[in-house]
């Protein structure tokens, strides 16, 4: 269906009064607006025809009142925005709809994939914007691996990681704020505590940062081939019935294993490889990088015993 265009539509058919009150709730339900924005965000509407001040703003609340909505009185201490409390449209859950809801956030949170924890994170968010009952939304909001953490932070440095973008964190330790530079790759769950891994070109090694330690961040460049030598990694698959990547290149097949070419663009991008292979595969060379990616499992492993 196409665009509906002003120009095509017979407003005989719609009541433009109510259209205004109706567009005012769904800005309402968004977040809270001074009386200078709903004429902006209203003025800009294509189908509202008519000059909107602040008497038409005081009437159309007015009718939103009628039908059950209620409205937090602007003041000072809240920027003078009208902050929508209640509408007969919010959603209500129940007792037993909270604890399915927690059960299924608990699966999610057990199986540490940050990409889902954050799917999910997401989903509450937005539910919440439909949610008028503040016990509600503290029940959903204070339980999981993201409660009480900063969340966009969290989702901008995955997107870092998506990107494979080369950072500067500002990264608190032992009290004192310093900068830490890595080519993201990244984030994993270990005991409860998320990290972001990347590779530091400054001490040539895989490295990680504990995420509830960074203050912020400055993207520096994202990721291209350009900027690396290619590598080839030779290495054993136990899995016989693997398919080849289009960088890779079948060298030997025997009743146990295959034997692969690997052609890596970059190091710390192969080491993530490595690790999401886990035990199906041996790295048999170089030297270099075998000795490298074994630093990077030692380092994990001291993840894990520092708790």
């Amino acid at each position: 269906m196409g665009e509906l265009k002003k120009n095509e539509f017979n407003f005989n058919y719609i009541c433009v009064t109510a259209y205004r009150v109706l567009l005012l709730l769904k800005f309402l339900m968004v977040k809270s607006l001074t009386k200078q924005e709903i004429i902006k965000f209203l003025s800009e509407d294509e189908f509202v025809i008519q000059t909107i001040n602040a008497d038409t703003i005081r009437t159309m609340l007015n009718s939103l009142r009628e039908v059950g909505c209620d409205f937090s009185r602007p003041t000072k201490t809240n920027g003078y925005k009208y902050k929508l409390i209640k509408n007969p449209f919010s959603l209500k859950l129940s007792e037993s709809e909270i604890k399915i809801f927690n059960k299924f956030r608990k699966k999610i949170d057990s199986q540490r994939n940050i990409n889902e924890i954050l799917n999910l994170n997401s989903f509450i968010e937005k539910l919440c914007l439909i949610i008028d009952d503040e016990n509600t939304i503290e029940s959903l909001k204070s339980k999981g691996l993201l409660a009480g953490s900063n969340s966009d932070l969290i989702k901008q440095i995955n997107i870092c990681c998506k990107n494979k973008s080369r950072v500067i964190f500002k990264y608190l330790s032992h009290k004192r704020i310093s900068d830490f530079e890595m080519i993201t790759s990244f984030m994993r769950y270990e005991k409860d505590k998320l990290y972001v891994w990347g590779y530091s070109l400054k001490y040539n090694e895989f490295s990680y940062l504990r995420v509830d330690k960074i203050k912020s961040f400055e993207i520096k460049e994202k990721y291209t081939k350009e900027n690396y030598k290619s590598l080839i990694i030779r290495y054993e698959m136990y899995d016989l019935n693997y398919e080849l990547e289009p960088n890779e290149i079948l060298v030997k097949k025997t009743d146990k294993s295959i034997i692969i070419d690997y052609k890596s663009e970059s190091k710390f991008h192969s080491i993530q490889k490595f690790l999401e292979k886990g035990s199906d595969c041996k790295i048999l060379e170089p030297s270099s990088f075998k000795e490298e990616f074994i630093s990077v499992l030692q380092s994990i492993k001291e993840v894990y015993q520092d708790g």
